[in-house]
């Protein structure tokens, strides 16, 4: 039996977009599934995209992607649920051409690269729930939908974090993600008028302010992270959280981001705007999330789908790695078209351009964050220890003055940490991060 395409591509996301378009632009009859109405309708996530790499494919993708702004600000900080200590970083060259980031609602960047994966001459076809790959022996054919099976030699699976097609194969043997390694993310988008947004945040035309936080606001246990990122007339906050920290616990997932929300820096950004979005989906980062493997005979994965999400706990970088990932997966599927072999063998150049271009060095040398940005103390002591601090190092004592010293071991004190663990904790995050 024939093959009816030479790659079938399976999720229109970032990764799988980027794909398809550089199949057709290769000259490859390439299929793009997408399980939603439209690319993008299905996918949460949003923020920043980093870097410059679709421009491998799309030379003006920056002036021509419906993009937000672009990152002038980044803000860095800790709440608890009485105060917050926060830095921002600001850098000039942020200002210009190339920008280092844009923020994008990923149902407008989504839909965008679809349409150019088509413009390519790609076959792009939406609401289409792919069942199942076509699994021969550990050889996949293709792809199974309405009882129908789509054939071709090489199958790119980028259908995200939560791989329905994945999931309890060779590819990820346990019928679940590891519990250990996965978030989940709430995010909500408010309307904001341009004008009134771009005073309240000091931005110029165009111009984007982000911010990350740790989120001391929770029960003890509760592990959390908070983001905030500003779109062209809207904001985009959200929470994301450790997801085996929520079993058990007396915080519930709709209650994460109303107690961020409601913290007095945090409230004051949304006065005045109208929520008009709200969602949530699961996250699957780090080393830890990867597949057993990245490809196989006839199969490639790319994306959320290998666990192509990077976070330390400061920058969460997952959009740039979809686009890297899915152009790699695309060369490695040209190069078997033309050698007329799909053959694990052959499909291992995957993974030999994941190394030579860094991919998998990132999450191998940060293979131990978890430790760090997972730590509950990191959620519970250390945002209290921090805010202590600054309280009386900044605020007016009614007494003689304390040295430093001092004021560190008192804030040590209220915060319950003692000095071997806070200096444990320390080396172990100076060592993994």
């Amino acid at each position: 039996m024939g093959d009816d395409f030479d790659a079938i591509v399976v999720g229109a996301g970032m990764a799988g977009s980027s794909a398809a378009i550089r199949l057709a632009q290769g000259g490859a009859n390439v299929l793009l599934l997408e399980r939603g109405p439209e690319a993008g309708t299905k996918n949460l996530s949003g923020g920043l995209l980093w870097g410059n790499d679709l421009a491998r494919i799309l030379p003006r993708w920056a002036e021509e992607m419906p993009l937000e702004r672009h990152l002038v600000r980044k803000r860095f900080g800790v709440l608890t649920s009485e105060s917050s200590l926060s830095f921002d970083f600001e850098d000039d060259g942020w200002r210009s051409a190339p920008y280092v980031a844009h923020s994008v609602l990923r149902s407008r960047t989504d839909a965008w690269l679809a349409q150019q994966a088509e413009a390519a001459g790609a076959t792009v076809v939406t609401s289409v729930p792919v069942e199942r790959l076509a699994w021969e022996g550990r050889t996949v054919r293709g792809v199974v939908q309405g009882g129908e099976t789509m054939r071709a030699p090489v199958t790119i699976v980028a259908d995200g974090a939560n791989s329905r097609l994945a999931l309890n194969t060779p590819i990820r043997p346990s019928p679940r993600l590891s519990e250990e390694a996965t978030e989940l993310g709430i995010k909500e988008v408010y309307r904001l008028d341009a004008g009134r947004l771009e005073e309240r945040f000091r931005l110029g035309p165009g111009e984007g302010h982000a911010e990350e936080w740790v989120l001391g606001l929770y029960p003890p246990g509760v592990m959390a992270g908070g983001f905030l990122y500003t779109n062209r007339d809207t904001i985009s906050l959200g929470v994301i959280a450790n997801v085996r920290s929520l079993f058990g616990g007396s915080a519930y997932a709709h209650d994460l981001v109303e107690r961020f929300k409601q913290h007095p820096s945090i409230r004051s950004a949304l006065a005045g705007a109208e929520l008009v979005e709200y969602g949530a989906k699961l996250i699957s980062s780090g080393w830890a999330s990867r597949p057993v493997a990245f490809h196989g005979d006839g199969w490639l994965v790319a994306g959320d789908a290998a666990g192509f999400v990077f976070s330390n706990g400061l920058v969460i970088q997952g959009m740039n790695y979809a686009i890297r990932t899915g152009l790699e997966a695309a060369e490695t599927a040209l190069a078997a078209r033309a050698a007329h072999d799909g053959s694990a063998a052959r499909l291992a150049e995957y993974d030999r351009r994941l190394e030579s271009t860094g991919i998998l060095g990132d999450f191998r040398d940060f293979a131990r964050v978890d430790r760090v940005k997972w730590n509950p103390r990191f959620y519970t002591a250390y945002p209290r220890f921090a805010t202590e601090l600054f309280r009386s190092l900044l605020g007016q004592s009614t007494g003689p003055k304390r040295s430093v010293r001092r004021l560190l071991r008192e804030a040590q004190k209220a915060a319950g940490v003692p000095a071997r663990t806070l200096l444990g904790d320390g080396l172990e995050a100076i060592r993994d991060l």
